[in-house]
């Protein structure tokens, strides 16, 4: 039964305006005595889980399930059911072997299909159910506006209205599935090359240019009922010039004139979340214990990544006249709504895998996502399509850092496999007696490329010695038989092989856009994506 205000004490109301992060939940475990007694003690709204959580004895949870009834278990036994969020913008496989890399937002932008958009969502978020989440923070509706940013594979591109056309069909495909949508990071980001985990960040966007550009996005979120807005990390001088703890630019998380648009402008009144306060792009504005009051009185109802003192601060705070309590009960009356809309009150499934069924449909998802996704960039003399009667051997080199691409290009492998092509693949490329040997023996040689957020670390670049010395002498044998493809930012192309006869962006490295491109480059299908960014930046 969903409690009233006045039945809660104030701590359990400000704990409901709070949402812990993995590594807080495992100490607390440890310290408590297993999830559902950390959550019995700290009665927070929820739990961001993903690959990182762990059970009471420290232990990483190696399936799906496992995690989704540890967190079960501590919702059932809670005062207040728990909201359980998650990222999972690359499919969740990045948290669990189980589970599927999907097709991503740039690759939905790039195929323009409203109805790809919802089907790849909507089964992408039946996979989220098997580790217990109810509340996913997607759609990431920012625009990718700076071509150097590492973000851009998580955005739909740089055309808003593209974005307006499709953030209602995603939003409707995670509802159908059954989970709430959080809509990320407002305002809007993309302008940046920076990264606000580690960076500060500027958004010099007019007033006149957000109204009639990232405004629109948030409406139709808005209009197609998302159950929330996700704040960001960045400075954002049009809407409040003002300074936090010295001379340093107020984020957006922590500025009331910004957050009040959402209230006032876009007349929203769910859910405003913050992104995780622990980022060096809020979190070096302010003092830790500032951090939770100034974003919580710029409007924030959540505030997310807090650690177990957040109770203690925020209660002091409304004692001594720094928090309002009236304030407290509105966002706590939120949180509680929100988990009514989900149905938490009701009922708390248990985890369950996807069917048989399910998988399939979500690989036909993304298999045609990136048919309609993949760009042919660059095809100098009508390279492509090869006559599949006659390649015999392709020669696959891979150039990236990511260990998780690395493990991915076996379906790539197996795509010309099935074939009856033969394959050799490359880990690495860097020298000239073996690319002579490809150019001899070979009918296609593709460089397989992948750069984005977080592999590596900080901007999209090649920075390895090996890596290098691949660029260093690629192209140098067999060019005229050589195609280059992106499986991830298609910034790779400007940096690094604007000079290649033939360039493909695939924009996702799941199996669906690997199988794809083969497919593609052996004229199953014709090549009709569209750019969804700059493939050049602007210098001025």
């Amino acid at each position: 039964m969903k409690p009233r205000l006045e039945d809660l004490t104030l701590r359990e109301r400000i704990a409901q305006t709070g949402m812990v992060a993995p590594s807080e939940i495992t100490k607390g475990a440890a310290e408590c005595g297993g999830w559902a007694e950390y959550f019995q003690k700290y009665p927070f709204s929820g739990a961001y889980v993903n690959f990182s959580c762990r059970d009471m004895d420290g232990n990483t949870f190696d399936h799906p399930l496992k995690l989704g009834e540890a967190i079960r278990d501590a919702s059932v036994k809670a005062k207040i059911p728990l909201l359980v969020t998650c990222d999972e913008e690359f499919g969740g496989c990045d948290s669990f072997p189980q589970l599927h890399a999907i097709s991503t937002n740039l690759a939905l932008g790039a195929a323009g299909s409203e109805e790809l958009a919802y089907w790849r969502s909507y089964y992408w978020a039946k996979e989220m159910l098997s580790f217990g989440a109810n509340w996913v923070f997607g759609p990431v509706v920012d625009m990718a506006k700076n071509f150097f940013s590492a973000h851009a594979m998580r955005d739909l591109g740089n055309d808003p209205e593209l974005a307006t056309r499709l953030v209602p069909s995603i939003i409707k495909g995670i509802h159908d599935a059954g989970l709430g949508d959080c809509v990320k990071h407002y305002p809007g980001g993309g302008n940046e090359y920076r990264d606000s985990h580690y960076s500060f960040m500027t958004n010099n966007v007019s007033k006149e240019d957000w109204f009639a550009n990232e405004f629109r996005i948030y409406e139709s979120a808005v209009k197609a009922g998302t159950n929330g807005i996700m704040t960001a990390h960045e400075y954002v001088p049009a809407f409040d010039p003002s300074f936090a703890r010295g001379r340093v630019p107020r984020p957006a998380t922590a500025s009331k004139p910004i957050i009040d648009i959402i209230r006032n402008e876009l007349n929203y009144d769910g859910i405003v979340i913050t992104d995780a306060v622990s980022m060096k792009g809020l979190a070096a504005a302010f003092e830790h214990e500032d951090v939770y009051i100034e974003c919580f009185n710029a409007g924030n109802d959540i505030i997310l990544f807090c650690r177990n003192d957040y109770i203690d601060v925020m209660e002091k705070a409304v004692k001594n006249g720094r928090v309002s309590e009236e304030q407290i009960n509105r966002s706590c009356q939120r949180v509680l709504d929100l988990k009514e809309q989900l149905g938490l009150f009701d009922n708390i499934p248990a985890p369950v895998m996807p069917t048989e069924e399910d998988t399939k449909a979500l690989e036909q998802a993304c298999y045609k996502v990136a048919k309609h996704a993949l760009t042919l960039v660059n095809n100098v003399d009508d390279m492509i399509p090869f006559d599949p009667k006659k390649v015999k051997k392709v020669a696959i080199i891979k150039l990236s850092p990511s260990e998780k691409f690395e493990r991915n290009l076996h379906h790539l492998v197996e795509a010309f496999e099935s074939r009856g092509i033969e394959v050799e693949l490359l880990l690495y490329g860097g020298k000239k007696d073996d690319l002579a040997r490809l150019a001899e023996t070979c009918d296609i040689i593709v460089y397989a490329c992948y750069l984005a957020q977080g592999d590596p670390r900080g901007m999209p670049f090649y920075t390895r010695q090996e890596d290098l010395n691949t660029l260093f002498n690629s192209l140098s044998y067999g060019a005229a038989k050589t195609v280059v493809v992106s499986f991830g930012v298609p910034s790779i192309y400007y940096n690094y092989f604007e000079n290649a006869d033939a360039f493909v962006n695939a924009y996702s490295m799941d199996p669906g856009s690997m199988k794809a491109f083969a497919d593609g480059i052996l004229g199953d299908f014709e090549f009709t994506g569209k750019s969804p960014v700059a493939l050049k930046p602007e210098f001025k």
